[in-house]
Formats: C-alpha cells, structure tokens, sequence
C-alpha cells in the first residue's frame, strides 16, 4: 500500500504539470486555492493521518491484551491476521506518505503565485475523508471484535475450513486395513530422520510424493504437524531404494519451529477453542456461558472430523500406492478437548451436561476400537459428574 501511495503521488503529480492551469480551474471537484493554503492543508492532513496510525494501534494493542488476558495468548494470532486492522493501518500511512510526496511539489505563495498540483491535492483531501470513514468503523469493528461469541466463533469458521480443507489430488483415499507386508512388500527399509528439535509446523506432502513417484518407493509418513519432535526422531519410513539425496531432500520437507501454527496443525485450532472454555471456566472469569457456547461449537466440529479421521494413501497415475499420510485421531482430540474440560468443570452441572450431549453426537460417528473406547471412558467421567451435580441442585 505504501509503495501504491508513493506511485499514485508520482502518476498525478505528473498528470498535474500537463493538464493547462486553465482547464483546472473549470474542474468544479479540483481543489482551487493557493499554494499556502495547499501546503497547510497538506500539513494538517499528514500530520492527522500519523495521529489516526498511532489510535489505531493503541485500540489493537489494547484488544491484544484483554484478548490474552481473557482469552489466552494463543487467540492472539487471530486478532495479529486481522485484515481490517492492517488495511486501515495501511491507509493512514499511505495517505500520509502520499501526502508528504505531494506537499513538497508545491511551489510559490498566495503573494507571488506559484504551482498547486489541484488535482493532487483532491485526492488527497478525498484520502482523508475515506481514512475517517474507516476509523469510525474500525472503532466499532475493535469493540465487537474482543466479544467472547464473536472470538469462539471466527476460532470455530477456521477450524471448520481446517477440516474441510478440499483435496485437489483425486487420487487420496482412505487407507484400507490391511497388513503392512501387503503394501510395503520385501523391499528395503529406511528411516527418515531429522536432526533438530521443535513443532512440527508443515510437511510438504507433494514434494514428498514426486520423490516417492520419481524413486519407485513408498513413503509412510508416522508423526503429523502439531508434534513436538527431538534430533535424531524417526518422521516417516521408506520401503525401496532410496538415496541419501532424496533422504536429505525428504527431511526438509519436515517444517520445524518453536511454536505450532494452523497451517496444517487441526488440533491447533480445537486446542485454542479449548483455552477459551477452560479459561471461561475460571473463578477469576466466571463466564460460563461462553463455555456453553464453545462447547456447541466443538459439538459442530467433531462429527465432521471424525468423518474423515481414516490415514490417506496416495497413488501415482498407474495405481501404484506411494505415500500413507496419517491423520489426527478423533480419541486424540476428544481427550485433549472434552477430557480437559470436564476437569474444570465438574461443578457445573449445564456445562458437564453440554458435554454429555457432545458425547451424544459424535458417538454414531465412531467405529469400533481406540476412538470408541475413548468415547466410553470420557463419558464415565463426564455423566457421573453432571449427574451428581443434578443431585445437589436438584
């Protein structure tokens, strides 16, 4: 936006030294005054523009910090990838630059005469009124922003895009149960390995299959983003002839960081609605109906997941299987989100029943095994809980 700026000052000024003085002054919209009172309203208009910058980043930094007070640090990656607040930032710095590039083309005085770039100016004054404009909507947008239904809800629109993220390569489906000596075969194995310490943040699963495709091997991919990995840990196994080239190559296609990020990370997105609940859950919030409230919104999330829980396996053109790309188990993010919840809420009877029915919805969803069994136990610990609850208010 800044160098949009810069280049828009540049083209009208331009624009300004060709058009005849005359025919600007027929221009009814163009601005006609002097070049003193251009040069001040130039002034005015950067200096208010720097003022606007500075307001709208206090008012963002103050929903920063009752964002991460109140609803965890990890929220703040959502308020930090707002496009309203950068968009505006970017205008009243932008109009700022433009009008500084502008206000030094200005030449002469009411006395003497002088250049007045009109047309320039104009747009400037009409960059000022856009900016005020965006700030009183800016301040309504901020107060709405840091409202408890309006963060579970843009953490609940991510996590659901997440899941149902398309798949452009038609050939992935479902790993079919079968022994790994079907698909694997005799050929030789080797492990992949990476040799630092962190969060896995991406994998790049194509560069991973033109290897695969390329060297006649088949790739299994064991750990998923979102794991915390050490030096020297076993990421995927290769069965076939594969060269230390293409095992260098097949490392880097492992993303490490020191913090997680969504970008492939599901789990990252039901850990952060998660935060919020449990914080809501808090003696020093108190706010269980944002807890209710994240909880129908998990309620929403986890029969969707659990349609498509089942590890990929991806063909070449000719059918041949070359990868196996696990996926997040619907057991690991039951635990993770209805297990630690139910720890803090226990004395609150709404929130363990909202949890009950959560149980309720994703039970026709699971198949016999670790996710069934899962399901059980948590609702061991969550429907005694609601139920003795019951007793006591009751």
């Amino acid at each position: 936006m800044l160098l949009a700026a810069t280049a828009l000052a540049l083209v009208l000024l331009h624009v300004d030294t060709l058009v005849d003085p005359g025919m600007k002054a027929s221009l009814v919209w163009a601005y006609s005054g002097g070049p003193d009172g251009a040069r001040s309203l130039l002034s005015t208009i950067a200096g208010s523009m720097i003022t606007a910058a500075s307001v709208t980043f206090s008012l963002a930094s103050v929903a920063l910090s009752i964002a991460s007070q109140q609803y965890g640090s990890r929220v703040l990656r959502n308020f930090m990838r707002d496009r309203i607040t950068q968009v505006l930032l970017g205008i009243f710095v932008s109009t700022f630059v433009y009008s500084v590039l502008v206000v030094r083309a200005i030449r002469g005085s009411d006395i003497s005469g002088g250049f007045v770039p009109a047309i320039s100016v104009t747009v400037s004054i009409a960059l000022s009124l856009t900016s005020l404009v965006l700030l009183i909507f800016f301040i309504h947008h901020i107060s709405a922003s840091i409202q408890a239904s309006r963060i579970v809800r843009v953490i609940a629109n991510e996590m659901a895009d997440a899941i149902a993220k398309p798949d452009k390569r038609k050939d992935r489906k479902p790993r079919e149960e079968r022994s790994h000596r079907d698909w694997m075969g005799d050929r030789n194995a080797s492990a992949v390995a990476i040799a630092e310490d962190g969060y896995l943040q991406t994998i790049d699963l194509d560069a991973l299959f033109d290897m695969a495709t390329r060297s006649d091997t088949v790739i299994e991919i064991v750990v998923k983003p979102g794991d915390h990995l050490v030096s020297g840990q076993e990421v995927a196994r290769v069965r076939g002839d594969f060269s230390q080239d293409h095992l260098k190559r097949a490392v880097e296609s492992f993303l490490l960081g020191g913090e997680r990020t969504p970008t492939q990370d599901i789990r990252y997105h039901f850990q952060q609605l998660t935060d919020v609940i449990i914080r809501a859950l808090s003696p020093g919030i108190n706010d269980p109906y944002t807890a209710i409230n994240g909880i129908d919104e998990l309620t929403s999330s986890l029969p969707r997941l659990a349609e498509c829980a089942a590890p990929e396996e991806w063909h070449d053109n000719q059918g041949t299987l070359r990868m196996i790309v696990p996926k997040v188990r619907i057991s690991e993010i039951l635990d993770e989100t209805v297990g630690h919840i139910a720890i803090y809420a226990t004395r609150d009877r709404f929130v363990m029943n909202r949890l009950d029915i959560l149980l309720d919805v994703v039970e026709p969803r699971l198949q016999k095994g670790e996710d069934l069994e899962t399901l059980l136990r948590l609702r061991k610990e969550v429907k005694p809980a609601r139920q003795a609850r019951s007793i006591v208010h009751g």
